[in-house]
């Protein structure tokens, strides 16, 4: 598919900007509603904490005030009558303000509990709901790939980073374990044996490594790119470093770049091919996402109620393509891309700018904030 503008330009990024933006606006009027929700929780509970700490607080400073008040009006006393009053008045008040303290306290780790099993569940309904906006990923977004082997299924992290916000997701993959075979096909590391019938020497052996299984890899925009791999037998293992066109191959201890002999029996050619299509499979052959964190700044941007700042951030991207829509349209105040298959097949796709700006103004000042920043008032 090719994207472009109404007059043939192609857009800044080859996606469908259309369902991207519909998507954004359906989201946002999902979330936001959640997010004053557990702002509301976080404010009663707030109040509510405070007021209980406030009550065990004050019966504290009661009990012993009137322990104290008691000891002074019998400092001196003799007569048995007295002491037994005296000790059965503080025996009572020590009673009845632990059976109280004990109450509150208990209210008040309920409170704290109910209210951290109703925040963890609109923050959970938070991410679920965001999941399908950070699967597609913001403009502009760089993501780095990390996957490892748990518990004998393939597992994968994908932490994403701009313009102040830092996502995370989990990832699952189409192979549970994915071996040199599955990614490349055949492949061949050298490596030192010693050989010989009446005298062992070192000699070069080709290793074949395409059964082997890939246990970790991590992958960046910078085209960096480490994975190891190891035998089924987990008796032999390899490494391979690659940075732009360098590469730095292990066997086991052993450096095999480093080492003239056994460079000149390595096929490079190979060895980048290999990394390459690893580097496709952890973009491509992802079969399930879950967003698990955004930071906003380096902190809990969902703890910190602070998911429509990270909306508004999407919004600036967003507007600047609106913005750009409508100056090469040819409809006043339509958002218009046009959409050529592969086929040769052209459709066009708009949504006009009132639209767009009266579903969001059903979420309120926020929804409208968004409308402004996406060039839509």
């Amino acid at each position: 598919m090719k994207y472009t503008f109404q007059d043939s330009t192609d857009l800044p990024l080859q996606r469908d900007f259309i369902q991207d933006l519909n998507e954004f606006i359906e989201i946002a009027k999902k979330v936001i509603p959640m997010e004053n929700s557990a702002i509301e929780l976080n404010e009663d509970e707030s109040e509510e904490v405070s007021s209980l700490e406030s009550r065990i607080l004050g019966l504290e400073k009661f009990s012993k005030d009137i322990q104290s008040y008691i000891d002074e009006l019998s400092v001196g006393a003799q007569d048995k009558e007295i002491l037994e009053c005296r000790n059965a008045i503080i025996d009572a008040c020590v009673a009845s303000s632990t059976k109280g303290l004990k109450e509150l306290n208990l209210k008040l780790d309920q409170t704290k509990r109910e209210s951290e099993s109703g925040l963890y569940k609109i923050e959970n309904d938070i991410l679920v709901t965001l999941n399908p906006l950070f699967k597609s990923g913001s403009y502009g977004v760089t993501n780095k790939y990390f996957i490892t082997m748990k518990e004998g299924v393939l597992r994968g992290t994908m932490k994403s980073s701009f313009l102040g916000m830092e996502y995370t997701s989990n990832l699952s993959y189409m192979h549970d374990v994915l071996t040199v075979k599955d990614v490349y096909g055949d492949l061949f590391i050298p490596k030192w044996t010693r050989a010989g019938i009446l005298h062992k020497e070192n000699k070069v052996k080709m290793l074949d490594v395409s059964e082997f299984i890939i246990t970790s890899a991590s992958y960046d925009s910078n085209n960096h790119i480490d994975a190891s791999f190891e035998s089924k037998k987990k008796d032999q293992k390899f490494k391979i470093v690659c940075d732009a066109d360098i590469c730095q191959i292990y066997c086991g201890e052993t450096d095999v770049t480093a080492d003239e002999t056994l460079l000149k029996s390595v096929k490079l050619e190979s060895i980048n091919a290999l990394m390459d299509e690893l580097k496709k499979y952890v973009q491509q052959s992802i079969k399930s996402q879950d967003l698990t964190q955004i930071l906003l700044d380096g902190k809990d941007a969902v703890r910190n109620n602070e998911i429509f700042d990270c909306l508004k951030l999407f919004a600036e991207q967003y507007g600047e393509v609106i913005r750009e829509s409508l100056d090469r349209g040819y409809v006043k105040n339509e958002i218009t891309i046009k959409i050529e298959a592969s086929d040769g097949t052209r459709t066009e796709k708009y949504i006009t700018k009132e639209e767009a700006f009266d579903r969001l103004s059903e979420v309120g000042s926020e929804g409208l904030e968004l409308a402004s920043i996406l060039n839509l008032d």
